[in-house]
């Protein structure tokens, strides 16, 4: 065996030994502090790569499903006055069917025609108060401008303005279905949407979230590297001197 007394090889090694290994401790320390075995693009820059747009996807899913509870909200609100809307109109239906009587007479058919304005106000600012953040939702007014052809100033008016009212709920339940239908559509891609999330979070949770048993072992490795590299340090700096001692003890 050789030795080199200027150049101390050995202890070279074993100190570039624990340098790796400490560093290698001080990646697990890391790892466990973040919960994330990917710190860094030089742990894994395809790795990172794909966790970032797997986390990227789900925030996009969560955004649009907050978007789509929103849309059901609005269509809620729009719901609930149009529910109201058809017991206004159906009260109006009443009125004008006991209008449609020949035995009522001229004051009392003009009482009834008063009271149907009447709720044709109430319905008007039910449509013009229902909104949704400051978003007018039933601007259109479905029905509302037919019922201001009632006319119960006599028997025959009085059924033709039938019809209008008629239309005016049939108007008004096609929309309700529609928002109904679409409502319905809505909480589908809500769990697809719900779904998609839930998947790419855990896809990317596999690639990045750190393993605490494999890392557990791999941090215990590289203690024992660590020690062994000290150990080995210590010993090639005790040689060169050794060597130093017994070239000194040889005589001259």
């Amino acid at each position: 065996m050789s030795f080199s007394i200027n150049t101390n090889t050995a202890a070279q090694r074993a100190l570039n030994s624990l340098n790796n290994s400490t560093n290698g401790i001080n990646s697990s320390i890391q790892r466990f502090a973040t919960g994330s075995k990917i710190n860094s693009a030089s742990d894994d820059a395809s790795g990172m790569m794909i966790a970032d747009a797997l986390n990227s996807q789900a925030r996009g899913a969560g955004q649009m499903i907050s978007n789509a509870v929103n849309d059901i909200s609005r269509m809620q609100i729009a719901d609930g006055a149009l529910g109201e809307a058809t017991n206004i109109m159906q009260g109006i239906r009443e009125k004008v069917v006991q209008a449609s009587s020949d035995a009522l007479s001229t004051g009392e058919r003009s009482a009834l025609q008063d009271d149907i304005s009447k709720s044709m106000e109430s319905l008007g600012k039910l449509y013009e108060s229902t909104e949704f953040n400051g978003q007018r939702l039933l601007s259109d007014a479905p029905g509302f401008s037919s019922l201001s052809g009632i006319d119960l100033s006599s028997v025959e008016s009085s059924q033709a303005s039938l019809d209008l009212v008629d239309e005016a709920l049939e108007t008004n339940s096609a929309l309700r279905g529609e928002f109904g239908s679409r409502q319905n559509q809505i909480s589908s891609d809500i769990t697809a949407l719900g779904s998609q999330m839930v998947n790419s979070y855990q896809s990317s949770s596999a690639i990045k979230d750190v393993d605490i048993a494999e890392e557990s072992m791999n941090m215990k490795s590289m203690e024992d590297l660590r020690n062994a590299g000290m150990f080995a340090l210590a010993q090639a700096n005790v040689q060169p001197r050794n060597v130093m001692s017994l070239l000194g003890a040889m005589p001259s």
